[in-house]
């Protein structure tokens, strides 16, 4: 097919040698020389649907690999340097203050968005419930309108120990998925002062993420996070003592959300710790 345009677009110009279907005088988008374009994961990566059953309840295997996430106690921005930053109030990091980031709508061809336009939706905003029930932990996120926001965002014990009607350890979570937003960044504030925990992978990391590349971060009580577009993580993490807690978060309002389910992908587990102890500096 593309051959034909090619021989068309030749007669069209009064070409009167035979050209080489090599060697087209006009770029044709069917060219047999033209690259195919990859779609979808490499075949290394399972796939799984993050669909609003599969988040509620994943069928998670028994027998995962474990993966042991470092803890950094957050005092300063420079702790969460490529990540995010410590947020001191809920009213510090706004559109209306020019410092929470939408990125701009992505276009189809070469041409640019016009000046001042493809960021206009802004954020939204409510509060993300989190609570335990036996040794699972749960979020819900009401600042969006989508059916696909309730999660279990950890679990207690792996898998095969886990139990609805035990008394979770507190001491660590695991993690079996996470998500990263290319539409804006995420802010998370306590409407209690309480220290919470996060965990996170650097937006440079892409879809390529592995578990290796994530860390754990405690947020001292009375303080919040903010979030850069793309940076991976999941939710906000509480001790079973302070459960159940609700969070205000304010994020881009197209709400694009991209997933990695660690269990299905990696056949791993992320094990971070729970601690809400803040050592001297």
């Amino acid at each position: 097919m593309s051959s034909l345009f090619c021989a068309r677009a030749r007669i069209l110009k009064g070409m009167k040698s035979r050209l080489s279907m090599h060697q087209p005088l006009y770029p044709c988008a069917l060219s047999t020389h033209a690259k195919p374009e990859s779609v979808g994961p490499p075949s290394k990566y399972a796939s799984f649907t993050f669909s609003p059953d599969n988040f509620r309840a994943p069928d998670l295997p028994a027998g995962l690999r474990v993966v042991d996430v470092q803890l950094t106690v957050v005092r300063s921005d420079s702790d969460l340097d490529g990540f995010g930053k410590l947020v001191h109030d809920e009213r510090e990091i706004s559109v209306e203050k020019k410092n929470f980031e939408i990125v701009p709508w992505p276009v189809a061809g070469w041409r640019k968005l016009d000046p001042y336009t493809g960021d206009e939706a802004g954020t939204t905003e409510g509060d993300f419930e989190v609570k335990w029930e036996g040794d699972f932990y749960y979020g819900k996120n009401l600042a969006v309108s989508t059916p696909n926001n309730v999660y279990l965002d950890g679990l207690a014990e792996v898998p095969e120990k886990a139990r609805a009607d035990a008394e979770p350890n507190g001491n660590h979570l695991y993690l079996w998925m996470s998500d990263y937003h290319p539409d804006g960044g995420q802010l998370f504030w306590p409407r209690e002062p309480i220290p919470f925990v996060v965990c996170l992978g650097p937006a440079s990391a892409g879809d390529d993420v592995s578990p290796e590349d994530m860390q754990a971060f405690l947020i001292p009580e009375g303080k919040g996070v903010y979030f850069h577009p793309g940076t991976w993580h999941n939710g906000v993490y509480i001790q079973p003592k302070h459960s159940p807690a609700r969070f205000l978060t304010r994020q881009g309002k197209v709400h694009a959300r991209v997933s990695a389910s660690w269990a299905a992908e990696f056949k791993t587990l992320l094990r971070v710790p729970l601690t809400d102890a803040i050592p001297a500096p």
